[in-house]
């Protein structure tokens, strides 16, 4: 019934192979969206009345090319489109349902459902690996002789380039392409196809040009479109970024060297905060500590801080997100005030700063940052720069490298936050306030009634008593 053949070799391949998750893609132009088109339609899934499937994509306009795709093939064995957004129904009684991630609501939407066969089109647009195990945590199965699956097709740039990488590419315990494995914390099987456009030579045949135009982009993007590269970063955020270069072992911080914490506050998002010392001699900062947690009221963070910070250890001075003013006066008092409570019963008189926000803050913040992050070569060749970050940072170390600009800016200057970027905003925080003038002021706050007052102090100073 279709006339359409699979090319010889990685398509072939894609299309045979079984994993519960098969990533299939490189360069553009390798057939990714006719072999994730036809993949669907597996007779032994299709001729069943109970089987589902899902298609999504990252918005309506690029849905509808599929779309259109898929009739010319799925009308050759009897499917009808309906409805919105569209469903095609087969004669058995199969149907393939299609969507769209375009916003962040988009990825619950298919809790609850049930999908056999999960197409994932252009997978690297899904900004963080959460979305990704929300999205497919959908595919099941509870029918006979269904095998629920997952096709995910990709070029290697976009905002999820990182996490996607790290999962199916090159991460801990992923081994070579193409080789079946199964991952400790998931138990299922997961492979890599890669493909490039010399692997499609209908393309090349019908266009030859095409390849000409691949070949005539800017570097990082030739690499990634033309050879399916994965280790350039177009449109990476922090291009300056070296792993290699950036962390480092940990050592014994010495006493005289000023000390401060930053910190982003999130509640259902991560607080991100840091531990940082500056080299009196060179102003170079190095990231010693991390606290990176949910779910955590500004009275549980400071108590958090003040545990993970040794008695012998002097902080100088706190910077923080400006939010923690405001944030939680809904229920009486703001996260600031809780904070204060916490470092008060605790004898800390640590100044804590507000970090500054305004026009341009965010650009310049980040502009800063890449200051401190630029690569020289020492007198002895060696790379050296002004901001390294200890092995014991996990969470500062994972989200760096994925930092993508913010396309809605057409790759301005700040980067995309939707993505995961609490941590590179607690630093961005702490870097500009060392630049900053500041006022040394203690912090003795009013102690919250509730917490210091015994029941006869509180009847007393009701009643205006002594």
């Amino acid at each position: 019934m279709l006339e359409w053949k699979p090319n010889k070799g990685r398509q072939t391949l894609a299309l045979s192979i079984r994993a519960f998750e098969l990533l299939y893609g490189g360069s553009r132009g390798g057939g990714k969206t006719d072999a994730g088109i036809v993949w669907l339609i597996d007779d032994h899934y299709i001729d069943n009345p109970k089987f589902r499937g899902l298609v999504v994509r990252r918005n309506g306009d690029d849905l509808s090319d599929w779309i259109d795709r898929a009739e010319q093939k799925y009308i050759k064995f009897g499917a009808r489109k309906v409805g919105k957004p569209v469903v095609f129904e087969f004669p058995s009684g199969a149907k393939i349902r299609t969507g769209h991630l375009k916003d962040k609501d988009a990825y619950t939407k298919y809790q609850g459902h049930e999908y056999h066969r999960m197409l994932i089109e252009e997978i690297t647009q899904i900004p963080d690996e959460d979305r990704y195990n929300r999205l497919i945590a959908s595919c099941r199965s509870t029918v006979p002789g269904l095998k629920p699956s997952i096709f995910a097709t990709t070029n290697p740039t976009g905002k999820g380039h990182a996490w996607v990488k790290r999962r199916f590419v090159k991460g801990d315990g992923v081994p070579k392409s193409l080789t079946i494995w199964i991952p400790e914390q998931t138990g299922r099987t997961r492979v890599f196809i890669p493909a490039t456009i010399f692997d499609n030579p209908v393309l090349i045949d019908n266009d030859p040009d095409y390849v000409k135009y691949l070949k005539g982009l800017p570097s990082a993007l030739r690499e990634a479109w033309l050879h399916g590269n994965w280790d350039v970063g177009a449109g990476q955020f922090f291009e300056e970024w070296k792993q290699e270069v950036h962390v480092c072992a940990s050592f014994p911080i010495p006493d005289n060297w000023e000390k401060f914490i930053c910190g982003d506050y999130g509640f259902a998002k991560p607080s991100a905060i840091y531990w940082n010392a500056i080299d009196p001699a060179t102003r170079k900062v190095y990231t010693y500590r991390e606290l990176y947690v949910t779910k955590h009221t500004g009275e549980m963070l400071a108590k958090s801080i003040v545990r993970m910070t040794p008695t012998d250890e002097t902080i100088d001075w706190m910077v923080f997100d400006n939010s923690i003013s405001s944030a939680g006066k809904e229920a009486g008092r703001s996260v600031l005030e809780q904070m204060d409570d916490v470092f008060l019963l605790n004898e800390w008189s640590v100044p804590i700063r507000m970090a500054k926000k305004g026009a341009g803050s965010r650009v310049n913040g980040w502009n800063l940052m890449r200051g401190y992050m630029k690569v020289k070569l020492d007198v002895d060749g060696k790379p050296e720069t002004r901001w390294q970050v200890f092995k014991n940072c996990p969470q500062l170390i994972r989200v760096m490298p994925d930092q993508m600009y913010d396309e809605r800016a057409n790759y301005c200057e700040d980067l995309d936050t939707d993505g995961e970027d609490h941590a590179p905003d607690s630093i961005r925080y702490g870097l500009t306030a060392m630049d900053e003038p500041f006022e040394i002021k203690k912090r003795i706050p009013e102690p919250h009634m509730t917490k210091t007052l015994t029941n006869e102090e509180l009847f007393y100073k009701i009643n205006g008593q002594q």
